[in-house]
């Protein structure tokens, strides 16, 4: 007569039901790319058509911790190299673009960079995405507005009593372009990103001349108009 351990048996069926989730688990793990080399040894997260989507972690000789699109880091992560620097910040299209930190050593001593990066280049501490960023003094009102994507160029005029004149004593200067100076305005053209234009001069306050400073630079292409409202 044959007796069947069936507590035996069913203890054997959840241990090959075990290893075959498993193995579908890391067939579906090693289906999964990662696009950048230095990340592509080992893959555990999200997949979407055979490629890293949305949050995972990669190892390879350096390691990535966060967000993928594609197959490649994308948004929020942490990214450690093999020499032990980490970058935290936001990814795109697998390089960093974004505000982020960076830590790493020089000379055995911990350094840390904070600030913006565009295409894997560190930027400085202001957004490159940013349309236009000022420097001003002893201007009262101003406006900076983009008003077409065909071309590059800055239209500036001055305004005074409602009225627009060009100040006495103006000095000019731009880090790209061609400026060319007509009745009522200014123009800039052809300036190549990043592009700062720095204008300084005088008006007349109560009888007596005061000196006024209104440097700005443009950082995405475009025709801007410019408008300096000085004191009256």
């Amino acid at each position: 007569m044959i007796r069947i351990n069936f507590k035996h048996s069913f203890m054997l069926l959840l241990v090959l039901l075990f290893q075959v989730s498993c193995c579908i688990a890391q067939e579906k793990d090693s289906a999964c790319k990662v696009l950048v080399k230095e990340i592509s040894g080992t893959y555990q997260g999200s997949c979407l058509d055979g490629l890293a989507e949305g949050k995972g972690l990669a190892k390879g000789e350096d390691t990535y911790s966060g967000h993928f699109r594609k197959g490649l880091p994308d948004g929020q992560g942490e990214y450690k190299y093999k020499n032990g620097n980490v970058f935290t910040g936001i990814w795109k299209n697998g390089v960093r673009n974004g505000k982020g930190k960076y830590k790493y050593l020089i000379n055995g001593k911990p350094t840390v960079v904070t600030g913006y990066w565009k295409d894997g280049d560190y930027y400085g501490k202001s957004n490159p995405d940013d349309q236009y960023r000022l420097i001003i003094s002893g201007v009262e009102d101003y406006s900076i507005i983009k008003t077409s994507d065909s071309e590059n160029l800055v239209e500036i005029s001055f305004e005074k009593d409602l009225k627009k004149f060009i100040p006495d004593n103006l000095t000019i200067s731009v880090t790209s372009g061609q400026y060319l100076e007509h009745p009522a305005k200014i123009q800039v053209q052809d300036y190549v990103l990043p592009m700062t234009c720095t204008l300084q001069f005088l008006v007349p306050v109560f009888g007596q001349m005061k000196g006024c400073n209104f440097a700005f630079t443009i950082s995405t292409p475009g025709k801007y108009d410019v408008l300096i409202i000085n004191p009256l």
